[in-house]
């Protein structure tokens, strides 16, 4: 079997869950804590979410309806004056890079995390050793009493999957950075959009 590969992107993950903008009891928020002149200081991050702008819409009519949004209620927005769109599609089976697993690490980038921080990772296809001879791989759990590092996560996922499928590939690794890590830090100026191949929104989008 081929050796461990562990891949790192510092691309922005999942930025979404829901609720919507207009009741305030529903907007989350987030403590931040920085450093400036010595002085250690709190600043508050006002996270909204943009289900009923976007999700199951198509990407150009979300980003129109958050900017929208935007001009209707720029004091929910610490009143800038734009957003920056991170526009992507979603990995699908026949996409290249489709025997890849991502990792999401815990917020000190040390150990994985997982996506619910349980320290489950998911794959979402099924592992294909011929046309006919497919099987569900996953999840791994790669929080064992203390969270795995990256290298022991990735290993652990190849050795339960050790055969190449049918087009000659190996599952592979590479680690994610949730946000408000080190290398993926809190925007709120940033939305991300999550999109089909047919530019539909199949997330919930937010400011972070």
């Amino acid at each position: 079997m081929k050796a461990a590969q562990t891949l790192t992107t510092a691309a922005a993950l999942l930025c979404a869950l829901p609720t919507s903008v207009v009741a305030l009891s529903k907007v989350e928020t987030r403590n931040l804590d920085i450093a400036e002149d010595d002085a250690s200081r709190g600043l508050m991050h006002v996270t909204v979410d943009f289900k009923d702008e976007c999700l199951h819409k198509h990407k150009d009519e979300c980003i129109a309806a958050i900017n929208a949004k935007l001009a209707a209620y720029p004091e929910l927005f610490e009143g800038r004056e734009a957003f920056e769109f991170e526009v992507n599609k979603v990995r699908e089976a026949t996409d290249e890079g489709y025997n890849i697993v991502a990792m999401r690490l815990n917020v000190d980038e040390t150990t994985v995390g997982g996506l619910l921080g349980d320290g489950m990772i998911w794959y979402a296809y099924e592992w294909c050793l011929a046309a006919d001879n497919c099987y569900t791989i996953g999840p791994w759990d790669c929080d064992v009493g203390i969270p795995l590092l990256p290298e022991q996560c990735c290993k652990m996922i190849q050795d339960s999957v050790p055969h190449e499928d049918m087009n000659g590939k190996y599952l592979e690794c590479y680690t994610e950075f949730p946000v408000g890590s080190p290398s993926n830090p809190v925007n709120p100026g940033r939305v991300c959009i999550h999109t089909d191949a047919d530019g539909i929104v199949v997330h919930i989008p937010k400011n972070e």
